[in-house]
C-alpha cells in the first residue's frame, strides 16, 4: 500500500493513504506511527496519526524530507503481519434524556424508539482509530448503519465534558467542555485525560455499556485498559 507525500513546510509532511477509513488503512497508518517513534533520536520530532494519514515533524538539521519519506516507505513495504496485543477498554454511559439532548432528532432520523437506538450503540465494539480534535477525543468506528446520522448543521458552542456523540458513521466522547456538532446521545462519567496522556489509545477496542442518573451522580471507578490478547 503506497501513500501520497504532501510536504508541509521545511520540517513536516503528511502521509496520506487515501480517503477511506478500514480497517486496513488503520492497520498501515499504525504500524508507521509506531514504528517511527523509535526514531526519535534520528530526527523524528512527533508522529500524528489520523484516519488515513500520519503527520511527521522532523529536524532538518538531523534528517531530511526526503530521508524521513524514504524510512516511511521502507516501512511500509516490509510491513508484515505481527501479533499484537490486543487492549479493550469499557465505558459507562448515562443515555437519559437529560444527558441525551439529540435524542428526538436521532428517533425521527432513524425511525427507531430510543430504547433501540440505546441497545444498538450498546451491543458494537468499537475500534479507536484516531484521538484528536482536542487532546483525548476518541474517534471510534463501528457504529452500527442504524443509527448512523449526519452532524449537527450548526454546531452547539458548548458540549459537557463526557458527551457522547454519533456524526455519520462514528461515535466518540468529548474529554472536556468544548464546542461540538456531534449529535448528542449520553455522558460518560469519566476522566481520559491522564496526568500525562490520554487513558485510551489507537489501536485499542472499546465498548459502551449503560448506567443509571443515579450511578453516573455518583460513578468514580477509573478505566481500564484491560489485555485481552497476547500473542
Amino acid at each position: 500500500m503506497r501513500f501520497e507525500v504532501k510536504p508541509y513546510g521545511a520540517d513536516a509532511v503528511l502521509l496520506s493513504f487515501g480517503d477511506e477509513i478500514s480497517l486496513a488503512i488503520h492497520n498501515q497508518v499504525k504500524q508507521l506511527y509506531s514504528e517511527l517513534r523509535n526514531y526519535a533520536k534520528k530526527g523524528i520530532r512527533a508522529v500524528i496519526p489520523g484516519y488515513c494519514t500520519v503527520t511527521i515533524l522532523f529536524e532538518p538539521k538531523m534528517v531530511s524530507l526526503n530521508e524521513v519519506v524514504e524510512l516511511s516507505k521502507n516501512i511500509v513495504d516490509n510491513n508484515k503481519v505481527q501479533d499484537e496485543k490486543k487492549y479493550k477498554v469499557r465505558i459507562p454511559v448515562c443515555y437519559d434524556k437529560q444527558f441525551a439532548l439529540d435524542w428526538e432528532v436521532i428517533c425521527d432520523y432513524t425511525g427507531l424508539k430510543w430504547e433501540e437506538v440505546v441497545e444498538l450503540h450498546c451491543c458494537n465494539e468499537y475500534l479507536v482509530y484516531m484521538l484528536g480534535f482536542v487532546p483525548g477525543f476518541l474517534y471510534l468506528g463501528g457504529l452500527n448503519e442504524q443509527i448512523r446520522i449526519p452532524r449537527k448543521s450548526s454546531p452547539r458552542l458548548k458540549i459537557p465534558k463526557g458527551a457522547v456523540g454519533l456524526a455519520d458513521n462514528q461515535t466518540g466522547v468529548y474529554p472536556l467542555e468544548t464546542p461540538g456538532g456531534w449529535q448528542l446521545i449520553g455522558n460518560a462519567p469519566v476522566d481520559l485525560i491522564g496526568v500525562n496522556s490520554a487513558v485510551v489509545e489507537m489501536g485499542d477496542y472499546l465498548e459502551f455499556f449503560p448506567i443509571t442518573k443515579k450511578q453516573h451522580a455518583s460513578y468514580s471507578k477509573q478505566i481500564e485498559r484491560i489485555l485481552v490478547n497476547e500473542n
